[in-house]
C-alpha cells in the first residue's frame, strides 16, 4: 500500500475510498518526509477548508495529527501559520464539539485541532493577531463553554486564550461580550475540586485557566485606568464584575501546598490576581477575603508566607537564626507578592494586623533585650530578610509589611528593627528618622534606653564594656565607619543632625592616633 500523499499524486481525480485514506494516513503517519510544506497545504485542502477526505473520525484524526506534526517541523510554520489556515482549524475544533452527534470521538478531534493552533501561537508569534480578531476569539470562548469538562479541552482554550489576550481591546471586548472572567473561573473552579485527568493533570488544567485570567485581569485593569499608570487594583465596580476570579483564585491559595518549599504554579498565578483587589471595599469583596470563618484564607496566606521564610531563614540549636540562604530570582518571585498582599491586609484590617503581629512579636511585645537579628522567631526572619542586599525588591517589600505590621509608626518601626538594619530601606522609600528620636537619645545618654541604631537597650555601662574589649585600632576603624555612614545620611537627606563623630573629635573627646604607634 502507499502512503496517502502518494495515492493523491497517483489518482488524480479519481476518488479515493475511505478505507484508502485511513491506511494511506496510517503510513504517512510512519513515513519521513522532506516536502512537508507541500503535503501541509494538501492536508489543509482537503481536510480543513473542504470535507473532501474527510470520511470518519478516523481518516479526520490522522489528518489533524500530521498537521500537528508537520506544524512542528516548519521553522516558519508553513502555510498552517496563516489567518486562513488557523481559522480553518478553530471552525473545525466548533463544528466538532457542537455537533450532537459522534460523541464518542468529537473531543479528541477538536483537542487536536485547538492543538495546532495553539502550537501555531506559541511558536510562530505572528500567528496571534490572526486569532485576536473578533471572530477566532468568539470561537475559542464558546468551544471553553462547552468543551470545558474535558481537561484536555479546557487546557488548550486556556492556552490559546493567554497567547490571545495581549492587549486592552481584546480583553475589554472578551469581558463586554462573553463575561470571560466568570467564564475562567468557572472552569477554574472545576479543576480546583477535581481528581486525575488523562492528558493534563487538574493542576495543569487550573494553572493554564489562572495565567490566561491573569492576563484578563492585567488588560482589563488597563483599559479603565483611563491614563492612570499608577493604578494597580480595580474599583469598586469593576472589582465585583471580578469578583468570582478572586474567589477562585483564593480558594486556589487556601488549598495550595507547598512543593519544596516554593509556590505551587497554580497558587503563583492566583496570589498575582488577588494582587488585583483591595482588600476592603466594596463589602462583596472583603466577604470573599474574610469569609464567615473569618480567619482560614488570612491564616492561608501567611502559613504559606511563613513557611518559605522559616525555609529561607533556619533556626540553630540555640534558637538563633542564622544568615539567609541564597535568595534565588524564584523566592524572590514568590514572596514579594505574598508580602504585598499581606501588608494590605495589614493596612486595611486593624484584627488582622493585630492576630500577625502576635505571631511575629509573641507575647504581644517586641523583647528589646536582644538584637533585632536575633530574637527567636518570625520577627528576626523577617529582618533578615528586609536587610538582605541580594534580595531584589523583596526586601523593600518586607520592610512594608514590617511598618504595616507596627501601624505604619515610623518611630516604633525603627526602634523594632534598629537603624543598622532599616537604613536601605528607609533610603529606597525616602523615609526621614523623626528628630524626636534622635533628642530621645541625647536626652537619655547615661539611662537605659533603646539604641535606634542597634534596637537593643543600652546603657553607657555597656558601651564602656563593649570598647574596653576593642583595641585602638578597631575604635578608630569604627569611629571612620560611622562618620563617613552619617556624612553620608545628613547628604542623601534621610536625617539633618549633627555627625556625632564630629561633633566628638571637635570637643576633644577622641584624639588621632599615631599610625607608627603598635
Amino acid at each position: 500500500m502507499s502512503d496517502y500523499f502518494s495515492l493523491i499524486n497517483s489518482s488524480a481525480d479519481t476518488e479515493l475510498t475511505c478505507q484508502d485514506i485511513e491506511v494511506g494516513l496510517a503510513i504517512a503517519t510512519k513515513t519521513s518526509y522532506s516536502e512537508v510544506e507541500k503535503y501541509v497545504g494538501i492536508l489543509l485542502q482537503r481536510f480543513v477548508y473542504t470535507d473532501k477526505d474527510r470520511c470518519s473520525f478516523k481518516a479526520t484524526w490522522l489528518a489533524l495529527c500530521l498537521l500537528k506534526t508537520f506544524g512542528r517541523q516548519l521553522s516558519n510554520g508553513g502555510e498552517i501559520a496563516t489567518e486562513k489556515a488557523l481559522c480553518g482549524l478553530l471552525g473545525l475544533a466548533h463544528y466538532y464539539i457542537s455537533n450532537p452527534t459522534g460523541k464518542d470521538y468529537k473531543s479528541e478531534l477538536c483537542s487536536e485541532a485547538l492543538t495546532c493552533v495553539a502550537n501555531a501561537m506559541l511558536l510562530q508569534p505572528k500567528c496571534v493577531p490572526f486569532v485576536t480578531k473578533n471572530q477566532s476569539v468568539d470561537l475559542i470562548v464558546e468551544i471553553l463553554d462547552t468543551g470545558k469538562l474535558d481537561s484536555t479541552i479546557a487546557f488548550l482554550c486556556a492556552r490559546c486564550l493567554l497567547l490571545s489576550l495581549n492587549t486592552k481591546e481584546c480583553a475589554k471586548y472578551c469581558v463586554e461580550k462573553h463575561q470571560l472572567q466568570a467564564m475562567l473561573a468557572e472552569a477554574a473552579a472545576l479543576y480546583l475540586a477535581a481528581s486525575d485527568t488523562a492528558r493534563f493533570t487538574p493542576q495543569q488544567v487550573l494553572t493554564e485557566t489562572l495565567k490566561a485570567a491573569l492576563s484578563l485581569c492585567a488588560y482589563s485593569l488597563q483599559y479603565t485606568a483611563n491614563g492612570e499608570s499608577s493604578k494597580d487594583t480595580f474599583a469598586s465596580e469593576q472589582a465585583v464584575e471580578f469578583a468570582p476570579l478572586l474567589k477562585v483564585s483564593l480558594g486556589a491559595l487556601e488549598t495550595s501546598q507547598l512543593e519544596d518549599y516554593h509556590l505551587s504554579s497554580a497558587a503563583k498565578q492566583a496570589i498575582a490576581i488577588a494582587m488585583y483587589f483591595s482588600t476592603s471595599q466594596p463589602k462583596e469583596i472583603e466577604q470573599l477575603w474574610l469569609p464567615e470563618e473569618k480567619w482560614i484564607r488570612v491564616d492561608a496566606l501567611y502559613n504559606l508566607f511563613k513557611s518559605i521564610v522559616s525555609h529561607l531563614v533556619d533556626e540553630s540549636s540555640d534558637g538563633s537564626n542564622s544568615e539567609c540562604k541564597d535568595l534565588t530570582s524564584d523566592y524572590q518571585n514568590e514572596l514579594t507578592p505574598l508580602a504585598l498582599v499581606l501588608t494590605r491586609l495589614l493596612t486595611e484590617h486593624s484584627d488582622i494586623r493585630r492576630r500577625l503581629f502576635e505571631d511575629v512579636y509573641p507575647n504581644s511585645a517586641i523583647d528589646f533585650s536582644e538584637l533585632p537579628e536575633n530574637r527567636p522567631g518570625m520577627s528576626s526572619k523577617l529582618v533578615r530578610l528586609m536587610r538582605n542586599p541580594q534580595g531584589g525588591i523583596l526586601p523593600a517589600a518586607i520592610g512594608d509589611l514590617i511598618l504595616a505590621l507596627l501601624g505604619h509608626d515610623i518611630k516604633q518601626f525603627i526602634m523594632a528593627v534598629g537603624y543598622g538594619n532599616a537604613a536601605g530601606y528607609m533610603v529606597a522609600r525616602n523615609i526621614e528618622i523623626p528628630a524626636d528620636i534622635v533628642d530621645s537619645v541625647k536626652q537619655n545618654s547615661e539611662a537605659d534606653t533603646v539604641d535606634p541604631v542597634t534596637g537593643r537597650y543600652w546603657s553607657q555601662e555597656d558601651v564602656n564594656r563593649e570598647l574596653a574589649t576593642m583595641t585602638d585600632e578597631e575604635k578608630e576603624r569604627e569611629a571612620e565607619r560611622l562618620f563617613v555612614l552619617f556624612e553620608r545620611l545628613n547628604k542623601t537627606g534621610v536625617i539633618k543632625v549633627e555627625n556625632p563623630v564630629r561633633t566628638a573629635v571637635e570637643k576633644g573627646r577622641f584624639q588621632e592616633l599615631d599610625r607608627d604607634e603598635n
